[in-house]
């Protein structure tokens, strides 16, 4: 995705408040998230911004529902 489709993506999304990208990642507070990111996005060297952002769309299409990792 280029920076203009992940920010044309995220403007119209119903963003839950805490969701989870992987077994191990539970990111809360996501529409902040996402705002904070499409910020940084003016960065052109910034390149953990973007991946973030396409972490938190490819889990909002398709959330992660397997187990946790375990406590102790």
């Amino acid at each position: 995705m280029t920076d203009e489709e992940l920010i044309a993506y995220f403007e119209h999304a119903k963003l839950p408040e805490t969701l989870r990208l992987d077994r191990a990642t539970t990111q809360h507070n996501l529409p902040q998230a996402v705002q904070n990111n499409i910020e940084l996005m003016s960065d052109p060297a910034n390149h953990r911004c973007r991946h973030r952002l396409r972490r938190i769309a490819a889990a909002f299409e398709k959330p992660y529902d397997g187990p946790e990792i375990p406590r102790f």
